[in-house]
């Protein structure tokens, strides 16, 4: 019995000093912080707010005469009822009903009063369109005169048309198909004589009428069939003649003539 008695007491102590030494709970909190996300706060922005100049009529109601106007007399109806026994006796003179309002004895006159001559105005000073002044405000100072030569430069001259003949002149082809048979006859006749070459040979490109003078180069545009023709300065007023340009089908060189027209 002692020992367990021994054994109970010392169970005790030990669970008393594990509860008393025993560490107290603890709880982990986080300790990283937020990253700031950009546009959550609303930027600063700037506003301007305009004065409300208004102006507001109040109207206020006054009589308009100062005399009063006259007034409706009250008139009111009586009906009376009678009954008179001597209808039977309509000659000895009954009364059947008598309206007293219409006895001459109460009867009266009435009166109207007579409406001014002229009606008597009011003055009424409206503090809503009442002007005020403001001192301290800046006067706006003298225009500044600003004085300036209104004459013209004198224009420059220089003189380029050697540089606008360098440049190639397109000219558009005529068309052969709608040409008379004799006309392309003689045409194809001088090509051979002007050329020296056979007929059978030769593959027309083209009918252009460009300046007889001063034609130096000459090129021919195969996207849009144009007659590209460098001139010098004996251009200048040269009357324009019918050219011929043609490919030679063995070696496909290009050969060209100008013809006379009729």
């Amino acid at each position: 019995m002692a020992v367990n008695r021994f054994r109970e007491a010392m169970a005790d102590m030990a669970e008393t000093i594990r509860r008393v030494f025993q560490a107290p709970a603890t709880l982990g909190v986080p300790l990283g912080f937020r990253l700031a996300v950009p546009g959550a706060a609303e930027t600063l922005t700037t506003s301007a707010l305009e004065p409300s100049y208004r102006f507001q009529a109040e109207t206020a109601r006054e009589p308009a005469l100062e005399a009063g106007l006259p007034l409706a007399v009250a008139t009111g109806w009586t009906a009376v009822l009678r009954e008179d026994p001597g209808w039977t006796a309509w000659a000895a003179g009954a009364v059947v009903c008598q309206l007293p309002l219409f006895q001459a004895e109460k009867c009266q006159r009435l009166a109207v009063p007579a409406l001014p001559a002229r009606a008597a105005g009011r003055r009424v000073a409206l503090d809503a369109f009442a002007s005020r002044t403001r001192s301290g405000w800046t006067g706006f100072g003298p225009p500044a005169v600003r004085r300036e030569d209104p004459g013209l430069p004198a224009p420059a001259c220089r003189r380029d048309l050697e540089q606008a003949l360098s440049l190639p002149v397109a000219f558009t082809g005529e068309d052969i198909q709608k040409l008379s048979k004799a006309l392309w006859m003689r045409y194809t006749l001088q090509l051979v004589r002007g050329t020296g070459q056979n007929i059978r040979n030769l593959e027309v490109l083209g009918l252009y009428w460009i300046p007889s003078k001063g034609t130096r180069q000459v090129r021919q545009d195969p996207a849009t069939g144009r007659l590209l023709v460098n001139l010098g300065p004996e251009a200048v007023g040269a009357r324009k003649a019918p050219f011929i340009l043609a490919r030679q089908k063995d070696d496909a060189s290009v050969v060209c003539c100008f013809v006379e027209e009729l």
